[in-house]
């Protein structure tokens, strides 16, 4: 995907702060004066293609040893595939303020934003609400829904969207916990009673998510057990059998 809301949405995935994306737009060096002394800024982008809108960082970076901060620290983009008509004036060649550098990043970025906003369906966009009312404390602990990533929290927002269609909500946790919290398995034992258990030793900040979850979609009065590294054997399961597994 070669637009400029490619590096925005990957920022965002990725729990970058996207006001960190530099995009740059021009090929030129930019010099300007600072008493009697003229320096030169570096601003110039590196790989502008004249068949690629956005270049992507990979291209150069097979290995992907580049680092977060480096990666959107310069975005390069070339505006006179799809936006010539609003830079052209801009990146004038005539024209030397370095002030354009910092003109163009804006623009690109309400561009960028406005694009992503335009790509995206109703579901998107309910998706996102949810995300922000997770994040603002609505659906419950709002330390816990911080201990989320960014992933994790679309995730949680997609559940929710399903569990309001359907009123399942333990075919919603099945299918949540496939993606997150992968670590625990969900048993429903006997059709009265939800089994989580986790064959590692028990963890804080695990266990404060996983309550979290629970609050979400489990009724209030719909009885639950969380084992940590042991629990009860499960007939069907044999890695749940061992002898020094069990808990009496």
């Amino acid at each position: 995907m070669n637009y400029i809301w490619y590096p925005l949405v990957d920022a965002i995935q990725s729990g970058f702060d996207t006001l960190k994306i530099h995009y740059r737009l021009s090929d030129r060096v930019f010099f300007d004066t600072l008493g009697d002394e003229k320096f030169r800024i570096q601003a110039q982008a590196h790989h502008i293609s004249p068949l690629l809108e956005y270049t992507p960082v990979a291209l150069f970076d097979p290995d992907r040893t580049i680092s977060l901060e480096d990666k959107f620290s310069r975005v390069d983009v070339n505006p006179y595939i799809r936006f010539g008509p609003i830079f052209t004036r801009i990146l004038d060649p005539e024209r030397t303020d370095p002030n354009d550098l910092i003109v163009c990043d804006i623009l690109t970025h309400i561009l960028a934003h406005i694009d992503r906003i335009c790509g995206m369906s109703k579901r998107d966009f309910k998706i996102i609400m949810m995300i922000d009312e997770i994040e603002s404390g609505v659906y419950g602990d709002k330390q816990a829904a911080s201990l989320f990533s960014v992933v994790e929290k679309r995730a949680l927002a997609e559940a929710l969207l399903v569990f309001y269609e359907t009123s399942n909500g333990l075919r919603c946790l099945d299918a949540l916990f496939r993606v997150i919290m992968t670590d625990f398995h969900v048993r429903l034992r006997d059709n009265n009673e939800v089994v989580f258990y986790s064959p590692q030793t028990f963890d804080k900040r695990e266990d404060r998510k996983l309550r979290f979850i629970i609050d979400l979609f489990l009724p209030v009065d719909f009885p639950f057990v969380i084992h940590w590294q042991y629990t009860y054997g499960s007939i069907g399961h044999d890695e749940s059998m061992m002898l020094e597994g069990f808990v009496l």
